[in-house]
């Protein structure tokens, strides 16, 4: 194979392999599974967010107990990235929108965020690994739904209702 046609073969795989790379970050991290999504950082990898009240996680212990007791449930939903690659160093941004409950907290809202991520990758041995991952929020919009009062008469329980039948008023009760 010329060396131009390797090079350019490579840029493909390099690719292809980042685009994995971020596919299994947000499947690792929607799945709480922290050991995975730790692993696809560098050893000193920088999760950090510029929101307020900023999130700063760095190496892959702080990571995986990030990923593992977050106190949320969600879906990354990820737009295509626009990749720079360089000399086993790439950058991206990568516009996502985030669709997150609180399913531990009865009345916690839900949330949906749109924004970006800028990525700094290294590959180290052959493998692409996240370095440093900064979200940007660009808008958030917060619901809560808190469901019928228990003993409301409008709550599961309460709705039990009596089943007329033909013409001979309610069921007999079961």
């Amino acid at each position: 194979m010329s060396k131009d046609l390797s090079a350019r073969v490579r840029a493909l795989e390099d690719r292809i392999e980042l685009l994995e790379l971020e596919g299994q970050y947000s499947r690792f991290f929607d799945d709480h599974d922290g050991d995975a999504w730790s692993g696809l950082f560098t050893p000193d990898g920088i999760y950090q967010s510029r929101d307020a009240g900023a999130t700063f996680v760095q190496g892959r212990a702080a990571l995986k107990d990030f990923c593992d007791n977050a106190p949320f449930d969600g879906l990354h939903l990820f737009h295509l990235p626009q990749v720079t690659i360089l000399d086993g160093t790439a950058t991206a941004r990568i516009h996502l929108e985030y669709r997150g409950v609180w399913p531990r907290d009865p009345g916690a809202p839900q949330v949906n965020m749109v924004g970006y991520y800028d990525v700094a990758y290294t590959r180290v041995d052959k493998t692409w690994l996240i370095s440093r991952r900064v979200t940007t929020t660009f808008s958030r919009e917060q619901s809560t739904t808190i469901g019928y009062p228990s003993g409301s008469g409008l709550d599961a329980r309460a709705t039990e209702r009596e089943v007329p039948t033909a013409g001979h008023g309610p069921a007999p009760a079961q």
